[in-house]
């Protein structure tokens, strides 16, 4: 799924969505979704993909990721 990012707060770069990141959080690997500036490298908050489900492509944790980097300032 195709998803509008805004651009980049701090440097007006282009963003895009990371899905099924590995990550080890608290002493566990899992998957993750973000978004993530291609220049500056911000990123938005992780949203576990565990915490929506157990599929391995979780919209839910994808759309999180998505409204949390459109409403930074």
């Amino acid at each position: 799924m195709q998803y509008e990012l805004k651009p980049c707060p701090h440097c007006g770069g282009k963003a895009y969505l990371e899905r099924s990141h590995r990550a080890f959080i608290n002493a566990q690997t899992t998957r993750v979704a973000f978004v993530r500036c291609t220049e500056c490298s911000a990123r938005s908050g992780r949203f576990l993909l565990r915490d929506y489900g157990h599929t391995s492509s979780s919209l839910e944790a994808e759309e999180a990721a998505v409204r949390a980097w459109n409403l930074r300032v």
